[in-house]
């Protein structure tokens, strides 16, 4: 008797993953194993914004229509032989009412300069002041007319409509931080950091300290030094280092509170406190926060771990369009250098642009920022930037071309390491997708990596490729523009 024996072979189960929403974002706050493929361990200089993967924003020099010819445009040049610190764009009125949009900034000569924005004046012209310190600046409805007031850690108080001389005010406050609150200025004071100076009531000029005119505050407690001042929902918000106060200011000052909204062991950062909208918004190190009238909250902002807490004095943020910008420094761990990442001595290497609408946020990388500014004119906005290291002597604006200066930037997204739901060791077999540039694609595993270069095509393209381990990870790379969408990945899965 024979009998017909056969080999029993093993079929590996096949399936394909789609990575059709790219929209989730980046997180780095779960272990990767536990998280879908659709979430990025790694994304920069990419749109996140809708399910594909576009190129990101981009920064090039701030360049203008002339007012006056149609054919011409308006490139500004910054003051040479000095550097360029801090930046503002704001209107004042001169004493013929003649209203003027300003763009003002500081250098390391101590000096002020300015130009018109939108406006036929393409050099800065030199202020008839000195600041030793890095001043600060608002507006203030002053004798009916629109007014730049400036003071400093170390200065006296100007009173500015953009003419050659700002009027000395002689009044030697060294202020760190202003706001304007029912017809006074409340302000931090450099000499005191725990105390709170104001103005009289309609005259920001007489600080004198009584019952009829200016007075200050102290504020000792736990929650440490004064950092920030906003005016918002009737109250001046008072950002400390560890804590945000209230003051109650309207009416007559013997009426004047202070309540306590919060104590925190995370130190707070004056520079990144915005008013946006309805809320302030604030960079702690132990993430972003934002305050809306009693209470803090913590945004779910899940890249906070890597965002180096030894740099964040440097970090600056603003509000724009519906969005918190916010320029500071990531330690991303892939041994690349992006941009500024290349000079030894950058601060901060990254703009986060967080919308307060999705809570979703893109990352600009490689772009060491110094200063942050939006700017309006009649119906165009324009948020601009002043830099640290080589671009110091450039004035930048925010574009979504994925440029920085004319240069492409390098774009990445790049997966979690991931086991799939499985312990088993799995066979990468193919991938499908639509890309209308060419991209590099990375196939990373616990145990091999291959590297594959896919060309633009307006049509589905599939991939072979031939990698096997335990955990999986897909990288799109690319130097030039970036546009893929529908990616899916083809895995069989072996017997262990």
């Amino acid at each position: 008797m024979y009998y017909n024996k056969r080999l029993q072979t093993y079929t590996p189960a096949s399936y394909t993953f789609s990575l059709s929403d790219f929209s989730r974002g980046i997180n780095r706050e779960i272990d990767e194993n536990l998280l879908s493929m659709n979430y990025a361990k790694s994304a920069y200089n990419v749109s996140l914004e809708d399910k594909s993967l576009r190129s990101g924003h981009g920064i090039d020099e701030l360049e203008l229509p002339h007012i006056l010819f149609d054919d011409e445009t308006i490139v500004y040049e910054l003051p040479e032989n000095t550097d360029s610190l801090a930046l503002w764009a704001l209107r004042v009125a001169d004493t013929k009412d003649t209203v003027k949009d300003l763009l003002i900034v500081y250098c390391s000569d101590k000096k002020l300069y300015y130009t018109l924005y939108f406006d036929a004046m393409e050099d800065f012209v030199e202020a008839e002041v000195t600041m030793d310190a890095e001043p600060v600046i608002l507006t203030y409805m002053y004798n009916g007319r629109e007014t730049a007031v400036i003071c400093s850690p170390k200065d006296t108080m100007y009173i500015w409509n953009g003419t050659p001389t700002p009027v000395d005010s002689e009044k030697a406050l060294h202020l760190s931080s202003m706001c304007s609150h029912y017809e006074r200025i409340f302000a931090s004071s450099s000499d005191n950091k725990n105390e709170i100076r104001f103005s009289q009531d309609f005259d920001i000029t007489n600080w004198e300290e009584s019952s009829e005119a200016g007075g200050f505050i102290q504020l000792v407690d736990e929650r440490g030094y004064i950092n920030k001042l906003i005016s918002f929902n009737d109250y001046v918000y008072i950002i400390r280092d560890y804590g945000i106060s209230r003051l109650s200011a309207y009416g007559d000052q013997s009426e004047f509170s202070v309540t306590h909204i919060n104590l925190t062991s995370n130190r707070i950062y004056g520079n990144t406190a915005v008013l946006c909208g309805d809320r302030i918004i604030m960079l702690t190190s132990s993430g972003l926060y934002y305050c809306a009238g009693s209470s803090l909250y913590k945004y779910d902002f899940p890249i906070n771990s890597l965002i180096n807490k030894d740099m964040m004095e440097y970090a600056k943020a603003c509000y724009y369009d519906g969005k918190y910008y916010l320029a500071t420094r990531i330690d991303f761990d892939d041994d690349q250098q992006i941009g500024c990442e290349s000079e030894t001595d950058f601060r901060n290497n990254v703009l986060i642009e967080f919308d307060l609408e999705t809570q979703k946020f893109n990352i600009t990388r490689g772009v060491d920022i110094c200063s942050i500014a939006p700017a309006y004119h009649e119906n165009t906005q324009h948020l601009l930037f002043l830099f640290h290291g080589n671009k110091k002597n450039m004035i930048g604006e925010l574009t979504n071309d994925g440029l920085l200066f004319g240069q492409s930037l390098a774009k990445s997204w790049r997966s979690p390491l991931s086991d799939l739901g499985s312990s088993n060791r799995k066979i990468v077999k193919s991938i499908n997708l639509v890309t209308e540039s060419e991209v590099t694609i990375i196939l990373r595993t616990d145990e091999e990596e291959q590297t594959l270069q896919v060309l633009p095509s307006d049509k589905a393209q599939t991939i072979q490729c031939n990698v096997v381990g335990t955990r999986i990870s897909i990288e799109f790379s690319t130097d030039g523009q970036l546009h893929i969408s529908n990616p899916t990945i083809t895995v069989d899965f072996l017997e262990n």
